[in-house]
């Protein structure tokens, strides 16, 4: 069949802006004003702070004052010929008192109400704005939530890293570069560049990463500090990188074809072949709590039926009927360990995780026309269906829960929670068809939508990347 695989972003994008807009007439406030021109202090968060800005209602508006906002914003701002002009983010905007207009870089921007004067001080319609240097207003915890921090763009594969943090990339012909994304506010530093090196691992605390350079050296960087230290130079080529649960080594796969599981020691560099059992294409690794366990799958690739001694020539014939992925699991504690295969049907097999090394969890795509499933297996070959009411799109293991993305309908998604130790289900979310992939932490859970990173926050999503 053909599944959407691309991964999960959010339906929020649209009723967040519905809700917005909304928001904005009914700003909170301390208390209600008596009057259409009566101050009033309301409580916002302002990239990330608390602050107090003064405020007005007219006419079902909420108005605040521009000197308040500007200095929330961290704008900078100048009287030019009687208009009060900001600068923020690559923007200008002019505003001129008793106006019923902006000036946004050169293009006026119509407001339902002028801009008003009371003891001295001028008030305007905060989204229009907000919106005219290229900031977001949305809603947490019923307060009014404004960010004017330019976002990145262009970042893909988004990881939790720690606490209101997230580790995005970018690519381009020099190589990639990686940055730290604070999910509060949006504002971004850059973490590392590098050209031909692995994706940043993130460790099980959030304060480290781990990654392989070109060559196969292996580093760690501290995700606080921004330093990185080399723990080997080894230019075996490790194609995988995989946490002990204590943080004290690294697991890989090892050369070309991933024929051996090797463990890494972080104090002193040295490297243990754990499994060399001559077996190729190993991948998806696993590694338990005990770091004894070990799950992954195996490819056996297609075979040459015809002309097998001259490879060069076109008449040569592949059978590919015979490619197949297969879940293995392998106990090192044993006295004699061997691996022991959990799968035999000929399924594509994708998002493959263990949390104890024996059993496993994946989602099985059908050859044909049909819902791909969440499935379990062990040592029995016995697969389970864990889920499948509608077509799984991603499944994620967090601690001992399963986060599922699946299609509901063309337009809808739905995001669920599977405790692995119980089985209950809670549907957590619905999304839009769009959302392409889900990241999910402990508590933390973000979405991709259209290429923007969203996370959830107080019951709504918020871009942290456009």
């Amino acid at each position: 069949m053909s599944m959407k695989k691309v991964f999960v972003a959010s339906v929020v994008a649209t009723s967040l802006t519905t809700s917005v807009v909304g928001a904005v007439s009914a700003a909170p406030a301390v208390k209600p004003a008596a009057s259409a021109t009566q101050v009033q202090n309301s409580t916002f968060t302002i990239n990330g702070n608390q602050v107090i800005v003064r405020s007005i209602v007219k006419n079902g508006e909420t108005l605040v004052a521009v000197r308040d906002v500007i200095k929330a914003m961290g704008a900078q701002a100048e009287m030019v010929n009687g208009a009060t002009v900001i600068q923020l983010n690559g923007h200008t905007i002019s505003l001129q008192n008793k106006s019923k207009q902006l000036d946004v870089d050169g293009t006026k921007v119509n407001l339902k109400q002028p801009i008003t004067i009371i003891g001295g001080t001028s008030y305007v319609a905060l989204r229009p704005l907000v919106s005219s240097v290229g900031g977001t207003i949305g809603l947490k915890n019923g307060q009014l939530e404004v960010s004017t921090i330019a976002l990145i763009e262009g970042a893909e594969n988004p990881r939790f890293a720690g606490a209101d943090q997230l580790i995005v990339s970018k690519n381009d012909d020099q190589g990639r570069s990686d940055y730290l994304v604070n999910t509060t506010t949006g504002k971004y530093e850059l973490l590392l560049t590098s050209e031909g090196g692995s994706d940043l691992v993130v460790s099980p605390s959030g304060n480290q990463a781990a990654y392989t350079n070109a060559e196969g050296a292996v580093y760690v960087i501290d995700l606080k500090t921004k330093a990185s230290k080399l723990i080997t130079s080894d230019t075996s080529i490790k194609p995988e990188l995989v946490w002990s649960a204590d943080e004290s080594s690294i697991y890989f796969l090892q050369g070309d074809k991933g024929s051996v599981i090797a463990n890494l020691n972080l104090a002193d560099g040295s490297i243990k072949k754990l499994v060399e059992d001559k077996v190729d294409y190993k991948e998806n690794l696993n590694v338990s709590v005990s770091g004894k366990r070990f799950v992954y799958t195996v490819t056996t690739l297609g075979k040459v039926t015809s002309d097998a001694t001259n490879v060069d020539e076109d008449n040569v014939s592949i059978d590919f009927s015979a490619n197949q992925q297969q879940l293995f699991s392998y106990n090192n504690g044993n006295e004699k360990p061997q691996a022991v295969k959990l799968t035999t049907s000929t399924d594509d097999k994708v998002f493959i995780y263990s949390v104890d090394g024996q059993k496993a969890y994946y989602v099985s795509v059908p050859s044909e026309d049909g819902n791909a499933s969440l499935m379990s297996v062990d040592a029995s070959q016995k697969p389970v269906t864990v889920y499948n009411e509608h077509d799984v799109e991603q499944a994620i293991l967090s601690g001992s829960t399963l986060y599922v993305l699946a299609a509901q309908d063309d337009n809808n998604s739905v995001i669920l929670s599977i405790d692995t130790v119980t089985g209950q289900q809670s549907k957590l979310y619905t999304v839009s068809s769009d959302v392409s992939s889900i990241v999910v932490t402990g508590s933390q859970i973000a979405v991709v939508e259209k290429g923007r990173v969203l996370v959830q926050a107080g019951g709504s999503w918020k871009a942290v990347t456009k």
